[in-house]
């Protein structure tokens, strides 16, 4: 069934920016919403180039030129400055911000915890976190709820009750105070990466990034006293980091490596399902048919029972929405690389140092590859239609050997969360409430997510 012109629904795009690529007014633009600040071009051209005070930056959306980037020379094109100034005081050397023989030892330590046939059995874990939420709001009666915060504390509770059980008390409320102290003031320190000022130069975000910071890190190395007090038998992200030993050392993780990379999980680990499961309820709110539809399907592959390990793949529709969803408002909305060699891309030469960036939000909605991009349609995503998608075009996860480890993971906890929400409750649109996507290295809300929320 599609949706007819009569009820086609074109939900919240990126704002234009203001000042175009005007020196050094842009950098508003980039303050407010990073996203604003991207040329035009970037929506119908397969590659754009732009050489000014800021320095070389390299736009990629053409798909044989992304997997050059991130697959056959992704050796070549490292992470970049900028990210390891605004994620390495929080993140260390973790799997996310190193390179090289560093990066691939972390990585093997973890992968194994995230094949599909072991995600399987944390559906039931994810499923309470769900129920537990339900539960909330039912105690506390219809209303206005602030989903992008619900969305939060149910996906932190599945993360800190799979992958790391005994992480849902301190860390939990270092997490929370974090969205306000480290994220929403990121974007200054990304402007001041761009303009490469010395980090010691404060803005208007530093103290509370600096104090988030400390917060975190020491909430993190307080679990990790905790968990060595009483280390059980679980085989958890925990357990393995410990006992990982470097592959040419033999050392274990030190405690900041342990920090880095379990502050990782913790902090990006459940934000970017939480931001799926935030775009995916606002986009059902404002499409009750294909909201109706999901609660259909659950009811028909589940009952009234929890959704279970059993029904995760008896739900195409539930995995249609999160994927459409995921595209309109990737949870990830950019991927950055810089040359780390000059080298030749696209029939032009990038310098040393160039910064090269794969724009996941606009590749998401660029003309060149999708029909009326803008509009949401999850039949975007049946089966008939995926088999004949050209791969690198439709990349929520990242792609290349740095594709997110907890893909799978995260795809399982979504239809799982939204069926068991969607078959219990009805989402209703809030007038006013239409929120532009804002990148504060996840794609958020600005000014949050409110909707109503009664039982079906």
């Amino acid at each position: 069934m599609s949706i007819d012109a009569v009820t086609a629904l074109y939900p919240p795009k990126v704002r234009a920016g203001r000042y175009g690529e005007r020196f050094p007014l842009v950098m508003l633009d980039v303050i407010r919403n990073p996203l604003s600040s991207w040329p035009a071009e970037v929506y119908e051209q397969p590659i754009v180039s732009r050489v000014g005070p800021l320095g070389s930056f390299t736009w990629v959306m053409d798909p044989g030129l992304i997997k050059t980037v991130l697959l056959e020379a992704q050796d070549r094109f490292l992470k970049t400055p900028i990210e390891k100034r605004v994620l390495g005081p929080l993140l260390g050397n973790s799997v996310f911000t190193t390179d090289g023989a560093d990066w691939r030892w972390q990585r093997q330590v973890v992968a194994p915890l995230f094949r599909h046939g072991e995600l399987l059995r944390y559906v039931p874990a994810m499923t309470a976190a769900a129920e537990t939420t339900l539960a909330t709001w039912r105690a506390q009666g219809a209303g206005e709820r602030d989903i992008e915060h619900d969305m939060t504390a149910t996906t932190f509770k599945i993360i800190a009750d799979t992958l790391l059980p005994g992480g849902d008390t301190f860390v939990a409320r270092a997490i929370e105070r974090a969205h306000a102290d480290y994220l929403m003031p990121i974007s200054w320190e990304i402007a001041f990466g761009m303009l490469d000022l010395p980090r010691w130069l404060p803005h208007p975000g530093t103290r509370s990034m600096r104090r988030s910071e400390r917060e975190l890190r020491a909430a993190v190395a307080a679990l990790i006293t905790a968990r060595r007090r009483n280390p059980g038998f679980a085989d958890d992200l925990f357990s393995r980091l410990l006992s990982a030993r470097h592959p040419d050392t033999g050392a274990p993780m030190s405690d900041a490596q342990l920090i880095d990379n379990l502050l990782t999980f913790l902090a990006a680990g459940h934000a970017t399902t939480a931001m799926a499961l935030t775009w995916s309820l606002y986009l059902l709110a404002k499409a009750p048919d294909w909201q109706d539809r999901l609660a259909s399907e659950a009811r028909d592959v589940a009952g009234e029972a929890p959704i279970g390990a059993e029904h995760i793949q008896h739900l195409p529709l539930t995995e249609m929405v999160v994927k459409e969803a995921m595209r309109l408002y990737p949870p990830a909305p950019v991927v950055m690389r810089q040359a780390g060699e000059d080298i030749e891309l696209g029939g032009r030469v990038l310098g040393k140092g160039n910064l090269v960036l794969v724009p996941i939000y606009a590749l998401h909605r660029h003309k060149s590859h999708w029909e009326d991009p803008d509009r949401f349609e999850p039949e975007r995503f049946s089966a008939e239609a995926e088999e004949t998608r050209a791969r690198y075009i439709y990349m929520p996860f990242g792609a290349g050997p740095r594709i997110c480890v907890g893909m799978a993971f995260a795809m399982i906890e979504a239809k799982a969360v939204l069926a068991t929400l969607v078959r219990a409750m009805r989402f209703t649109p809030i007038d006013g409430c239409d929120p532009e996507p804002m990148s504060r290295l996840t794609l958020r809300p600005m000014g949050g997510m409110r909707l109503g929320v009664t039982p079906r």
